[in-house]
């Protein structure tokens, strides 16, 4: 598992050779420690360390703005899906789930960019979407028809692929210059022509779109035609003309359309039932033909308008010579065919023989997303995975193959094929594959994160893998925080405590103490705990080569102290010597304080209080002065110095300690040797020397009882 995590994904870099984008692997370099060395990072990022300390990282399948924005918002629609069918499946209803694959399919899509009801196909939107994203629009539209979408369309696909093929005309026509050219030189001949039929690029463009469905845009253009200003002007030379125009264009706004889901307004007599289109189809079908036969009608129209709309009348009869000759590609010849020679044909139907003998009359099929296209027409689930992985990407595998393993589906449900050495099915493979590409974009962990958690296979170990990966030298505190919480989450306690482990270290490696005991702390690791709190009183008592602390450090480290004692979370070992330590000099600062306000009161009152308070503080100085001695969390070589600090308490006028007390502080003073004490200002010169400090510390203590 951990293999199938950190390896670099090939198809990132087939996909855009396959599909002629220029994408290469992201190289970033900066300043990092180590040299020499090379090693995964998180997903599919490889870290390269080299002399000067130089860190170089490349990664493959880098997100561009637009994909990771497709990301972030599509990532809600798939935990949402993941949630009702989990929600189902306990309650029985496993097999009724496809109307939320539906709901998730025309969310995704939206996301993707999809626009019902486009107003034309023309260019407008090129250079706004990349052709992969328009790429995988497109197939994820013709997926959800074919597979998916059975609630108003009853399985019939006719108007579904006219509206599929409008609103993704910029990707399947490109490359195809006279595809281009025509619907160019329509939108020149009728804005800049005013006699636009005179043109065979008019009439051929107006079959070419009466042939794809974009009724509209024919009666548009229709009414163009010179005819009807001449009509307008009386002129009775245009009566023939303007009769035929009348006539098709009346045809086309009662053309028997079936209506759908995804598209509400359209030019036609629209049906919601199949029996209903094809009986009055019948009666409009006799109409044409009726119109065609009409040879007085166009003898007297005579011309290039005769010739024109005789076609668009053939067509609309559903004539496939006709049909051949005007459309540009296998693909418009199909849809011509389904919407004018068999609209009644289902999904489920024979579209694999009509997309092949439309592929063998106009050509194609040798491109990848041709053959994609062609395995969803065959609904071959496999093949369609397959070509799908090396061109489409990650992000689309991870996504897509909730609409291919739809319980009511026809196909095997990927769900039941294990992936070769990886121990779970398709469907989690690359869910996998998915999150290794987001995991290596700091930006993006957390979307690995969220898609993890529903791989119920590998999902936890490949967690683990992440964030144990994580950058955490990079990363804010919120950064780590939000790992922590998705830690808590998906219960894997273990790694948290590592992320706490990891950052801990690296903020004691910049000297930020407090930051490294915090997080050393919630990580319960008392062994680096113990070892901190070692180094700190190393320093700030000088050890073997003297205080090596400054004023600024000092500050910090009381700060730390303080918030410790605080908060009552105080770690055992050096820690919790420095914290009791600390707290004894600043009760001692404090009980100085207090006596002289009490030697210069001037009132009852005022001394009574400070009374008090020294008696609070005498008894909160005892406890802490024995609890450091006699409880072992001062070393001996700090005993003198407490005792010859606090001195000047124990020969105050009040008894500090009783005579057990002084007994056991006494015996304590006579363990010490020179060895083994920490030499305070000025430095004990001798074995006298300590000997006569000692003796001051045991009459202060004889005095005080």
């Amino acid at each position: 598992v951990v293999v199938c995590f950190v390896a670099p994904h090939r198809s990132t870099m087939d996909m855009a050779e396959a599909h002629g984008t220029d994408r290469q692997p992201s190289v970033s370099m900066d300043e990092a420690t180590g040299s020499g060395t090379i090693r995964w990072e998180a997903g599919n990022a490889l870290a390269s360390f080299g002399e000067g300390n130089r860190r170089t990282q490349l990664r493959w399948g880098v997100p561009t703005a637009e994909e990771r924005r497709i990301v972030f918002e599509a990532k809600p629609w798939f935990e949402e899906l993941q949630r009702k069918k989990e929600t189902r499946k306990k309650q029985g209803e496993g097999q009724d789930v496809w109307m939320d694959v539906l709901e998730y399919s025309r969310n995704v899509c939206y996301v993707m960019g999809r626009v019902d009801d486009p107003a034309s196909p023309d260019d407008a939107q090129i250079g706004v979407e990349e052709d992969m994203i328009l790429c995988r629009r497109a197939v994820w539209e013709l997926v959800e028809m074919i597979y998916v979408d059975r609630s108003s369309a009853h399985g019939f696909v006719a108007e579904g692929m006219v509206q599929w093929l409008q609103r993704n005309t910029i990707l399947l026509q490109a490359g195809e210059e006279e595809a281009d050219m025509q619907l160019g030189n329509l939108a020149f001949l009728l804005k800049n022509n005013p006699v636009p039929e005179t043109q065979l690029e008019y009439w051929q463009c107006l079959q070419r779109l009466t042939a794809l469905g974009w009724t509209t845009l024919v009666v548009e253009a229709l009414g163009k035609h010179s005819a009807w200003v001449q009509w307008q002007h009386e002129d009775q030379q245009a009566r023939p003309q303007v009769s035929v125009l009348e006539a098709v264009t009346l045809l086309l706004r009662t053309m028997p359309r079936y209506k759908t889901s995804s598209l509400q307004n359209m030019l036609g007599r629209s049906f919601e039932g199949m029996d209903g289109l094809m009986h009055f189809r019948k009666g409009w079908l006799q109409q044409c033909q009726q119109l065609i036969g009409n040879h007085e009608l166009w003898a007297e129209c005579g011309g290039a308008t005769a010739v024109g709309l005789l076609k668009i009348l053939a067509i609309l009869a559903g004539d496939e010579e006709t049909l051949e000759g005007c459309t540009c590609s296998w693909l418009e010849l199909f849809a011509a065919r389904l919407l004018h020679v068999y609209p009644n044909l289902k999904a489920f139907g024979e579209l694999g023989a009509l997309a092949s003998s439309c592929m063998k009359i106009k050509g194609g099929g040798e491109g990848e997303l041709d053959r994609m296209l062609m395995a969803i027409l065959e609904r071959d689930t496999q093949e369609l995975v397959n070509l799908s992985s090396n061109l489409l990407g990650p992000w689309m595998m991870a996504h897509i193959t909730e609409l291919l393993t739809d319980p009511a589906a026809a196909s095997a449900p990927l769900s039941s094929s294990e992936v070769a050495d990886f121990g779970s099915d398709q469907i989690e493979y690359y869910r996998v594959l998915f999150a290794m590409s987001t995991a290596s974009d700091p930006s993006m962990w957390k979307v690995a994160v969220a898609y993890l958690a529903w791989c119920p296979v590998h999902g936890a170990r490949a967690t683990e893998s992440l964030f144990q990966r994580l950058p955490l030298h990079q990363c804010e505190p919120r950064t780590i925080q939000q790992a922590l919480y998705c830690c808590d989450q998906l219960g894997l306690r273990t790694t948290a405590d590592d992320i706490c482990r990891r950052a801990g270290s690296h903020a004691w490696q910049q000297g930020h103490a407090g930051t490294a005991v915090y997080w050393f702390q919630r990580a319960g690791d008392e062994k680096r705990l113990r070892c901190l709190g070692r180094k700190l009183l190393e320093r700030v008592s000088g050890g073997p080569e003297g205080c090596t602390i400054n004023e600024a450090e000092f500050t910090k480290l009381t700060l730390m102290l303080e918030t410790l004692e605080a908060t009552g979370n105080i770690p055992q070992g050096d820690l919790s010597f420095l914290v009791g330590y600390h707290s004894l000099t600043r009760s001692l600062k404090q009980w100085k304080e207090v006596k002289w306000t009490l030697r210069n009161a001037q009132c009852t009152e005022d001394q009574e209080a400070a009374a008090s308070q020294l008696h609070i503080l005498n008894l909160g100085m005892r406890d802490r002065i024995l609890d450091l001695i006699q409880g072992g969390k001062a070393p001996r070589r700090f005993w003198f110095s407490i005792l010859f600090m606090v001195v000047p308490l124990m020969e105050s006028r009040d008894a500090v300690f009783n005579v057990q007390d002084t007994q056991a502080l006494v015996d304590c003073i006579e363990e010490l040797t020179p060895e083994t004490v920490l030499h305070p200002p000025p430095p004990i010169p001798s074995d006298d020397r300590l000997h006569l400090l000692r003796g001051t510390v045991r009459l202060a203590l004889v005095r005080n009882m």
